[in-house]
This record gives structure tokens, sequence and C-alpha cells, in this order.
């Protein structure tokens, strides 16, 4: 299908009623409630009127030599003084959908409040299965500390979140040694890891379709493996888990779960659970308009991560 952009990356009136469309289709398909369906467009519609006369916009950075259209991200950079703190953001969509265009309405909201926002896409099954996706993702983080000075952030303040299967890549990078392994820096040096209604355990709990996942994973092994439940370890940076209580998808009870055998193996990590939340009420909450309690959360998790670690004195938890 060919792409419905205009120049700078600003979208044309029939990319907006594309991704409207799309969003209406995942929400029927995820039996998410049709409540949310207005306030994501609402808030990709107000964003993009921010973004469209936004100076500083950066778009389709290619994060790998001689990649395609997937392996690319967008920067938008904030006014105000540099270095900048950094927020990177991995979107969601079952590893087959999605894009980070349809996150955008986040630049919106953490542009203003001083970060530099990078929306990351990779690739998508069914041209590539586990472990592709993990590769590009960690990739793009090693050009964002490559590279993110020259667009007036600060490499030594950056968070990573994701949203969906967004955030079970960004807790298995986290966790899997063999991921970690991929990244060029130490990955401690992240200043937090931010899942939003993530996957954590495929089969406990939840109501994936996980025929979809079998696909995507291919092999029992790839499946075992790709659950960041696998993984628990202690010596991850400071992570910031938030899940709605009424997910039915990726369901509160496995990320509790996982949290927990996190928290209890040392790591530091907190959870929130968002009442009332679901699937995607906890994104939607991080859109200019419709800032709730997961932005707070969200914005309260850095503010004290930025705070301790500009201290010595202070633990970096």
């Amino acid at each position: 299908m060919k792409k419905c952009y205009a120049h700078h990356g600003r979208r044309t009136a029939c990319g907006r009623w594309f991704l409207a469309l799309l969003a209406l289709v995942t929400l029927f398909a995820c039996d998410v409630p049709v409540k949310h369906y207005g306030a994501l467009l609402d808030a990709e519609i107000s964003s993009l009127r921010v973004l469209d006369h936004h100076p500083r916009q950066f778009p389709d950075i290619a994060y790998v030599p001689n990649g395609n259209d997937f392996q690319r991200l967008d920067l938008y950079r904030p006014a105000g003084e540099d270095p900048a703190p950094v927020m990177v953001f991995i979107h969601g969509g079952y590893w087959m959908s999605g894009s980070r265009k349809e996150y955008a309405a986040l630049a919106g909201t953490l542009c203003p409040r001083g970060f530099v926002t990078i929306l990351v896409d990779y690739r998508l099954y069914p041209d590539v299965t586990y472990p592709a996706f993990m590769e590009d993702c960690a990739a793009a983080l090693n050009w964002v500390m490559a590279n993110v000075a020259d667009y007036g952030g600060d490499p030594d303040r950056v968070f990573v979140a994701g949203h969906s299967a967004g955030g079970h890549i960004v807790a298995l990078m986290a966790t899997h040694p063999r991921f970690r392994g991929m990244l060029k820096f130490d990955p401690l040096k992240l200043r937090g890891v931010i899942p939003l209604s993530g996957a954590y355990d495929f089969v406990t709990g939840n109501r994936l379709d996980l025929q979809i996942v079998r696909q995507v994973m291919v092999t029992p092994e790839n499946f075992d493996d790709a659950q960041p439940i696998r993984h628990v370890r202690a010596d991850v940076p400071p992570m910031l888990m938030v899940n709605g209580d009424r997910d039915n998808l990726t369901s509160e009870p496995q990320a509790a779960a996982f949290a927990q055998a996190m928290q209890q193996a040392g790591a530091p990590l907190r959870y929130v659970k968002i009442k009332g939340g679901d699937h995607h009420s906890v994104v939607v909450d991080m859109a200019p308009g419709h800032e709730g309690p997961a932005l707070r959360a969200v914005l309260q998790f850095m503010n004290e991560q930025l705070q301790q670690r500009s201290d010595p004195t202070k633990p970096a938890a």
C-alpha cells in the first residue's frame, strides 16, 4: 500500500482516515471498549495539529545501513536548552501490525515537558519472525546512544518504553542475556525501562491468540525463550510496569506475577495497576488532552530517576 504522508512527516487527510480505520478495526479485533476509539482518534488529530507546527521534527531516520522502510525512527526535539532527556518508544501491534506514526501523540505530550521523543518502527511478521524484531529494536537503541547528542538529546538520560508488543520487547531487552548482548552500551546506563500493557507470560492468565504467537515465534524453543517471565533477574535498569486492571488481552495478573518475580529477585522495579484501565487506555492516558493516571505514573517515575541519578548519594532504584 502506498504511504499517504505529506512532506516533513506531516500526515495528509488520507493518512488520518487510514489510521482511524486501522484503529477501529484493531479495537474490535482486540475486544477493546469502543469508547477509547474516539479518544485515540481525538488525541491523534490534536497531536498532529501540534506537530504540524513543531519546528524541529526529524522523520524517517534510518537506524541501520541499507535498512528497509520499517527500520526507521522519527525524532522530535523540544524547544529549550540542550541536552535534554530522551524517551524512546516502541509501538505495539501483536508483532505483526502497528506503526510509530500511530503514536505521534506521545511527542505532543513529552516534547513540551522537555523530552526528546523518539518513535521506533521495526520489521513485522510475516516478513520476519522472532528474534528479528528484537534485533531491530536493539539496533535502534544503539543508534540513539551513538547519535542522539547531535539532536540535542543526552545519551546519559535515556528512557525506553513500549506498549503491548512494544512493552514485551522492552521488557525482554532489559532481561534477556542475548539481547542485552546486542547493545553496544551497558544496559544499566538506561535511566529507565517502561513497559505498558506488555506480554510477559504468553500462557498463564492471558487472552493472547496463541496460534498467532506461535507463528511469530516459529518454534517451541523460541516460544519459551521469548517470554520475559523466563528471564527474571536483578541486574536491570530501573523499571516501571503499568497495566490496567481490566486489560482483556495482556492481563493484569500475568503482569503482576512477572513484577513480583522480578521484585523478589531484587530488581529495581515498580508496578502500577491502573484501576479501570484496559489494554489501550494506558497509552491513551499519555496523549494530549487525555492525560491520565498512566501518564502521571510515568512522569513521576522519570522525574525521580532523573533526580536520583543526578545525586550520587541517592540510589538508582
